[in-house]
């Protein structure tokens, strides 16, 4: 009994708590079981015969006598004034039945219905059949602002922007309607859902969407494995999809080793036939925003940023850039590699002494260094770095590079200092202070620490000759830049003051940038190489749209990044060569030749930090056979072409100099 009970109680309560649908089902089926019932019982009485009176449309008797007076009196109490008195406590029961189950079960269950389905929607709970909309799965602090962009971005017109997150419903609309006006909330809705569930990932609808962001949620531990799974089952869904189109995945990692990992892995060829992947990580995007961008926000709110060297470092420049990162965090960490893909100027050609320089400083500097050379080992088996403990005021003491490789090392032009002490130390305020008024310097101070009101207090109190001498100073935030714009006065466009060179970065509402900038330059630069390889000359003019994206899409992974990188240094090469914003026409031949050292360079450190490493003597040796050149290359990522420009072939040079010679060219894109 009790069984039985429990099987159909819950039962019942699954069912009539579910879809309106069974709330239905459920009325219906109550509504004809107590009916038929009634129908059994009405058998022991005697109804009325049906009338011979014909209709007056169909000319036939009345049908169902029985069946059709019970159904009136069920669904009408007015009928039981026109039975026969017999009848009467009978038809009143029926009556009194009909209203508390037809009438008032039926209006409680639309009504439940209704407010079943606000529910539901209010939970985010119900998805529509959307196509050429945005899907961002996941939330965190920069999808409002991601939300924004694409709300004001022409390109994406009146798209639908689906959210997916795990978070209530409500707050992720909360949080979006701060900084949406209201015609744009028209445009976002909210689905309640987990981004690793195959079902739920089809109720997105992706297969007919625009774009995908693939952000996750905030404070997983396991955040780079659940979107590696998201993205995996997307494929899946796509595939099983005859002709689906090819659609454009950004993919947020959120530990700089995965975004690394990415950078140098192809996809799987089935893949990449069915996404357009592009990996992310925030530190990196803000490594990029502050350095090659040189901006963030729009319009009134926008901010520029300075550039490292200041005034161009030319051929004939005795300077050289000097940048202090306290704060060896993982924003730390990117600023410094950001720099290091960046910072390559003509007149290291001239003179090798004048190498731009990276210091860290940071209070656990001697294991953050251990870790940071690990990562970048094959750069630090070639190059001289530096250490110094300022709490036992110790000799700056030098690490050599690795003896494997003989003497043909030291060639790179980037080298990293790395200072164990609390930056805000008499003995670290001093030293600071001497790189300020050091004239050969272009000294920039980057503060990363990892709580942002101490990076906010230790950019304020600084020496004051860093202040005096107008150094760039940039303080890491969370949140807000709101506290600096007001001290520095760029908002209100004042006359310059004590902190109008201390600037804010790293916010979480502004991080990712939708327009693709950069990468139509990348694409162009491998139209570039492309275009060299072919025809043995470079190219007069820019290809069309669908010729540098289909050239783009057959490139492997690391080949993509690498283009990137050559993008980025695009403006600080023509910079160098005294030209501001409007490119030249063209380059003289030994403008051309001074870039292709200064590319070539650039290249080196690019290929060391993306985990290519040079030859040993003895794997020299073996390379000069092409099929184990190419071998080392593509499976060991051992490149015989990091080296000096000075001894690389003349095919290879020709290389660099066709870059060189098109720089105008991706300028202008």
């Amino acid at each position: 009994m009790n069984s039985l009970i429990r099987f159909f109680t819950l039962r019942f309560d699954r069912t009539f708590s579910g879809h309106g649908r069974t709330q239905f089902a459920w009325l219906a089926g109550v509504l004809l079981l107590f009916f038929g019932f009634i129908y059994l019982i009405s058998w022991f009485f005697s109804f009325p015969e049906p009338t011979d009176t014909p209709s007056s449309n169909s000319g036939t008797e009345v049908p169902m006598g029985r069946l059709l007076q019970l159904i009136c009196l069920f669904i009408d109490p007015g009928s039981v004034a026109n039975v026969p008195a017999e009848l009467r406590w009978f038809s009143l029961i029926v009556a009194i039945m009909g209203l508390l189950l037809f009438t008032g079960l039926l209006i409680s269950v639309v009504s439940n219905m209704l407010e079943r389905h606000v529910e539901r929607y209010r939970e985010g709970n119900i998805s529509y059949p959307l196509e050429k909309h945005v899907v961002i799965i996941g939330f965190d602090e920069m999808v409002p602002m991601l939300v924004l962009q694409i709300c004001t971005d022409p390109q994406y017109e009146d798209c639908y922007i689906l959210i997916q997150s795990v978070q209530p419903s409500s707050e992720v609309r909360n949080r979006i309607h701060t900084v949406l006006d209201t015609e744009q909330e028209k445009r976002v809705l909210v689905l309640h859902a987990q981004r690793n569930s195959t079902e739920e990932l089809e109720k997105l609808y992706t297969t007919s969407a625009r774009e995908i962001f693939l952000i996750g949620e905030s404070n997983e531990y396991d955040h780079d494995s659940l979107n590696i799974d998201s993205l995996q089952k997307i494929v899946a869904i796509h595939r099983k999809k005859s002709n689906c189109p090819r659609i454009t995945v950004s993919v947020l990692f959120e530990y700089q080793t995965t975004y690394a990992a990415f950078q140098v892995s192809d996809l799987a060829e089935e893949w990449r036939k069915q996404i357009d992947f592009h990996p992310f990580n925030f530190y990196e995007e803000w490594a990029k925003k502050l350095l090659v961008k040189r901006h963030y926000g729009e319009e009134n709110a926008k901010v520029e940023y300075p550039a490292l060297d200041r005034e161009p470092i030319t051929w004939e420049s005795d300077r050289y850039v000097h940048f202090v990162i306290i704060g060896m965090s993982r924003m730390g960490v990117a600023l410094g590699v950001e720099a290091a893909h960046l910072l390559h100027f003509p007149n290291f050609c001239r003179d090798k002494r004048l190498k731009s320089r990276i210091t860290f400083i940071d209070a656990d500097a001697d294991k953050e260094m251990n870790f940071f050379r690990g990562r970048y080992r094959h750069y630090f088996d070639l190059s001289l770095s530096y250490y110094r403990n300022m709490e036992q005021i110790e000799k700056v003491h030098t690490i050599l590079p690795n003896q494997i490789y003989g003497k043909e090392v030291n060639f790179l032009d980037i080298e990293f200092e790395f200072i164990k002490g609390q930056a805000e130390t008499p003995e670290i305020q001093q030293l600071l202070a001497q790189w300020a008024k050091d004239p050969q310097q272009e000294l920039s101070i980057a503060i990363c620490l990892n709580f942002p009101p101490q990076s906010m207090a230790m950019g304020l109190y600084l020496p004051d000759v860093i202040y005096d001498q107008n150094i760039p100073v940039f303080i890491r935030q969370e949140t807000s830049s709101a506290l600096l714009d007001m001290l520095n006065n760029r908002i209100k466009k004042e006359s310059l003051n004590r902190y109008s060179h201390v600037y804010p970065f790293g916010m979480l509402t502004n991080c990712f940038d939708l327009d693709r900038h950069s990468t139509r330059r990348a694409q162009l630069v491998n139209y570039i190489y492309d275009f060299k390889n072919k025809y043995k000359s470079s190219p007069a003019a820019c290809p069309s749209e669908s010729e540098l994206l289909d050239g783009w899409n057959k490139l492997q992974v690391a080949l993509q990044w690498s283009n990137l990188y050559c993008a980025d240094s695009v403006d600080l090469k023509l910079r160098s060569l005294g030209f501001g914003t409007t490119p030249p026409l063209r380059l003289t031949s030994e403008q051309i030749e001074l870039m292709a050292e200064v590319e070539h360079n650039r290249w080196n450190m690019e290929k060391l930090l993306l985990g290519y490493s040079k030859p040993t003597p003895e794997e020299e040796e073996k390379c000069k056979d092409n099929a184990v050149r190419k071998e080392y290359k593509t499976k060991r990522f051992v490149h015989t072409d990091i080296r000096p420009y000075y001894q690389l072939d003349e095919g290879t040079k020709e290389y660099d100099r066709c870059i060189s010679e098109c720089l105008p060219l991706i300028a202008e894109q």
